[in-house]
């Protein structure tokens, strides 16, 4: 038995330090959920939005924000097209509650006196926002033709998507368009 004594000695001592380390990775698990199950509450994220140097808008004062800036290109595009006395004004695009849905008419009336044949579209991607909400509204910007393609794809991305404008042009990749998801906005 002493011939063995520091090969069991070091065995005991392994099995001790391994379920030592165990313990500690579990812990640090639980602790890393239960810091991502916290909500963060409104004022704690306008804080590090400041920090940022960002400005954090309800999405009341967000579609506001869009429909003042559509309101102010269209005042500038009538403003350029009234010396020319055959030009005809466009129909105005009724309101819509969601920010993609008004920021794709203008880029319609854009894309005529563009010199590029790329046309720029936007989807506004807001919190808890799942895969298949977002698939839905790039086949409805005409990005993709298959949601459920798309949403095969993108699995890998759905944790990782970043709330905000995420910008599409011309006609994207699945792997282009993830990409743009995934961007920090």
């Amino acid at each position: 038995m002493h011939k063995y004594r520091s090969w069991l000695m070091g065995l005991g001592i392994g099995i001790v330090i391994g379920a030592s380390m165990l313990q500690l990775i579990l812990l640090a698990k639980d602790q890393v959920k239960q810091v991502e199950a916290t909500p963060i509450s409104r004022e704690r994220l306008n804080e590090e939005a400041v920090k940022e140097g960002l400005v954090l808008l309800t999405q009341n004062e967000l579609d506001a924000k869009l429909k003042q800036a559509a309101k102010e290109s269209k005042g500038t595009e009538q403003s350029e097209a009234s010396p020319s006395p055959s030009s005809s004004p466009s129909p105005t695009p009724s309101p819509s509650s969601s920010p993609e849905a008004s920021e794709k008419p203008d880029q319609k009336d854009e894309q005529p006196s563009s010199s590029s044949s790329e046309e720029k579209l936007t989807l506004y991607v807001s919190p808890g926002m799942t895969l298949t909400e977002v698939a839905n509204d790039l086949k409805k910007l005409g990005l993709i033709g298959d949601v459920n393609g798309f949403i095969k794809h993108a699995k890998p991305i759905s944790k990782k998507m970043n709330v905000g404008n995420a910008i599409f042009v011309g006609k994207p990749t699945y792997q282009q368009i993830m990409d743009e998801l995934a961007r920090k906005k």
